[in-house]
């Protein structure tokens, strides 16, 4: 390696490069900086394995601080976004792989998971196309370069494009691809951790630890690459723990993943594992501070709007309800695209004593072929308690028992989001012991679930109410919606009365509270 660098053989380096893979920067790191640093830009360009493992070799040349992995993040997107351009003109396999990954990666963190994906796609299918070497896996010959690499980039593109059941195909197959140590298994042991996390935010626990057990038995990962490329197991042993409600090894977790407004693909999963710490272990504020401070790091601004990642959307649910804040939840639900927001939505329902609302929706959700293990957890505990309120002790108890039985599976979580004097009654209802499902019988704990006020409004005086948030006459609003001027001053009518106002301006005043008005429509004055 070292004579390959003092005579400038880049063939050879580029070869040991694919078989050292992240080794050949973390060993050789200051020997190749000094090389390419005497290459012409041009040439360094050229050669993306040899650009890769001078960029990894840079970062851990500085200090390890947040503003360096940002600036190498930036490195990575610069050249990723040039070599994007000239995928083409790349005849060598490793060089289409680390172009490939590069492009990938800069396509992703400008949010172009389209273009992302379709580069990944075109990868995989040239390489088959092209890439025939006809060596067997045990022949002497094989080549070896970073085997797993881009069905690992698909992956993480599909997680963060909210298409988890994509994730998982293209991880399992960068999982099977990988190689074995000490080089070739990075990509194995990534996909195994990106498959934790998936089934940690599911709720699916025994999945998640054989996912975490494999990450051992692909290898050893030096301990500088292990938050690069094992995050999501660390996100993942978070989420369990929260779930069994053991707050410290929750913290600990999360205290080695780091903050969510740090770099990186997975800050999705980690800003919403900090807001279900927040939700689980009565600090809601301080988690919709959190949430807040993640998005705005990551260019959104403001906390997830409509189109924002399906697990932040939720996180942003659960902690509106922890805080009282139960219309802003159901109104939330009525626009995001998601079903996931359905199950806090009938649980604010239920706690504002909307019983009748709460089992709409409930079985809305239930219905929904997506609904995860512990969605339908919580969910057959808004029904148990409904049913129980109703009178209907034999639906409340069967109901219960489902919930128990998924209970029994990991999450625990869930129970602590309801009366605990009503999970008690049923506990007592169904012979379940309530530790057995995270309850505890603890006198000055005065803790207790709440939701604020639930204003529903039909379609038509949701529109009657954008329309005056606008300024709007009567006139205009009956115009723009094809119905009469005296429909509209009915639901005009009818929109004030729900909202407990008299005028315009404190029926404007309330429905902003309640979150019932877009953030976009404009307020009249």
């Amino acid at each position: 390696m070292l004579s390959a660098i003092a005579s400038g053989d880049l063939d050879t380096l580029e070869d040991l490069a694919d078989v050292w893979w992240f080794e050949l920067p973390a060993r050789f790191g200051p020997e190749l900086l000094g090389l390419l640093e005497r290459l012409p830009a041009t040439m360094a360009a050229r050669r993306p394995r040899l650009l890769m493992a001078g960029v990894l070799a840079y970062q851990l040349a500085e200090a390890r601080d947040d503003a360096q992995l940002r600036a190498t993040m930036r490195l990575f997107e610069l050249h990723g976004v040039r070599l994007s351009k000239r995928l083409r003109s790349f005849t060598r396999p490793g060089d289409t792989v680390a172009a490939g990954a590069l492009a990938m990666h800069a396509a992703r963190m400008r949010g172009q998971y389209r273009t992302a994906e379709g580069i990944g796609a075109w990868v995989e299918e040239h390489l088959l196309r092209t890439d025939d070497s006809g060596a067997l896996p045990w022949s002497g010959d094989r080549r070896v370069g970073r085997p797993g690499l881009i069905a690992l980039n698909r992956g993480v593109t599909a997680m963060l494009a909210g298409q988890p059941a994509v994730a998982i195909g293209h991880l399992r197959r960068a999982y099977e691809q990988a190689g074995p140590p000490p080089f070739q298994h990075f990509a194995g042991a990534a996909a195994c951790a990106n498959l934790a996390l998936l089934a940690a935010v599911r709720g699916h626990h025994a999945m998640a630890e054989n996912w975490l057990e494999r990450i051992r038995q692909c290898g050893p990962v030096p301990e500088w690459l292990e938050h690069h490329l094992l995050l999501g197991a660390v996100i993942a042993r978070a989420l369990l723990a929260i779930d069994r409600l053991d707050a410290y090894a929750a913290q600990e977790a999360l205290s080695q993943a780091g903050s969510a407004e740090d770099p990186g693909d997975l800050w999705p999963f980690l800003a919403a594992a900090h807001a279900a710490y927040a939700v689980a272990f009565d600090e809601p504020v301080n988690g919709l501070l959190g949430l807040d401070a993640a998005c705005f790091a990551h260019g959104m601004g403001a906390r997830p709007g409509p189109d924002a990642h399906p697990v932040l959307l939720r996180a942003h649910a659960d902690l509106l309800a922890a805080t009282g804040e139960g219309n802003r939840v159901v109104a939330l639900a009525e626009a995001a695209p998601t079903s996931r927001l359905l199950p806090p939505a009938a649980r604010v329902r239920l706690l504002a004593g909307d019983t009748d609302g709460a089992l709409t929706v409930a079985g809305r959700a239930m219905r929904d072929a997506a609904v995860t293990p512990r969605d339908a957890l919580e969910l057959q505990l808004v029904s148990a308690v409904a049913h129980l309120r109703a009178g209907e002790p034999d639906e409340a108890r069967a109901r219960f028992l489902h919930a128990a039985e998924l209970g029994r599976q990991g999450p625990l979580a869930p129970f602590a989001m309801f009366p605990r004097d009503e999970m008690l009654e049923l506990c007592r209802r169904t012979g379940t012991d309530p530790r057995h499902v995270g309850i505890t019988r603890i006198p000055d704990d005065t803790r207790h679930p709440v939701s604020g006020p639930i204003v529903l409004l039909t379609r038509r005086e949701r529109a009657v109410l954008v329309g005056l948030a606008a300024g709007d006459s009567a006139v205009r609003i009956a115009a723009d919606h094809g119905v009469s001027v005296n429909t509209v001053r009915t639901q005009v009518r009818k929109v004030y009365r729900k909202l407990n106002a008299s005028s315009r301006t404190s029926a404007l005043a309330r429905a902003g509270q309640l979150g019932l008005i877009p953030p976009e429509t404009p307020r009249s004055a």
